[in-house]
């Protein structure tokens, strides 16, 4: 049996690797906000998510060092994972979606403000990027519909950045979409007016 101090130095030893792990995760995670131009609702909740997880680490690590017996350890970690298994079964989108999410948000080459274009031979979609959340991309087409799109589909999706012609282009089709709803406006109000008995 190892003698109290022993324990003591350890449990502050995770404490210290714990609190290193979580200041260089947090300058990961404000560089990538500075560079990707994400929502700051976004970076809270993904932190919130990280700090779930240290704190299962430094849980799992304590019982370790204060004697829980290692088959005790699994049999709680499995029985814990059973029953949050179990919950999320018939939501396993839900998981498979925040994952996505985490991905999205380290180490993917999307940020908000650009343009893309979904390669979908069943339903090809160009537009603006308009949010990243930990569920859905939002994207905005040229006449002016906003899509959420799963970040599940996203990630598996071939999609590409629209360069400057791209954009160009896109904009074009996007003045005249709206160009066109108004002289569609226009003409109904004038057949409206010209219904009117006078």
């Amino acid at each position: 049996m190892e003698p109290l101090y022993l324990k003591i130095i350890a449990s502050l030893s995770v404490i210290i690797v714990l609190m290193l792990v979580r200041r260089l995760v947090g300058n990961i995670v404000r560089s990538r906000l500075k560079h990707a131009n994400f929502d700051t609702n976004r970076a809270q909740v993904t932190v919130k998510l990280l700090q779930i997880i240290y704190f299962m680490v430094f849980l799992i690590s304590l019982a370790g060092i204060w004697g829980l017996e290692g088959s005790k350890v699994v049999t709680f970690i499995g029985t814990a994972l059973t029953i949050v298994g179990v919950g999320f079964f018939a939501q396993w989108s839900l998981l498979s979606n925040i994952t996505s999410g985490l991905i999205l948000f380290f180490s993917h080459p999307l940020k908000i403000g650009d343009y893309i274009a979904i390669v979908d031979k069943d339903f090809p979609l160009q537009g603006q990027i308009e949010d990243i959340t930990l569920f859905f991309i939002y994207v905005r087409d040229h006449e002016d519909r906003v899509f959420s799109i799963s970040n599940t589909i996203m990630i598996q999706k071939t999609f590409r950045v629209l360069d400057s012609r791209d954009i160009d282009n896109f904009i074009e089709k996007k003045e005249m979409a709206q160009q066109e709803g108004e002289s569609q406006k226009t003409r109904v109000g004038k057949k409206d007016s010209s219904e009117v008995p006078g």
